[in-house]
């Protein structure tokens, strides 16, 4: 029986295709992840924010020189 290099070439780089294919995936849903905790982080960089304006509003001696 003669083997076909070709066609195992072939299926050789269809496997890699398969491989880097499922990896983006990964990647991708790692960023997504990661945005939405980004996005979780600055909410609560403002809501801090807010909440230290209306501290230093309320009680103006608190105000760093």
């Amino acid at each position: 029986m003669s083997s076909n290099p070709a066609a195992e070439q072939v299926a050789r780089l269809l496997v890699e295709r398969e491989e880097l294919l499922l990896r983006v995936r990964e990647l991708e849903a790692l960023l997504d992840r990661s945005r939405r905790q980004l996005d979780d982080v600055n909410a609560e960089i403002s809501s801090l924010r807010r909440v230290e304006s209306e501290l230093l509003r309320r009680h103006p001696e608190l105000k760093q020189e």
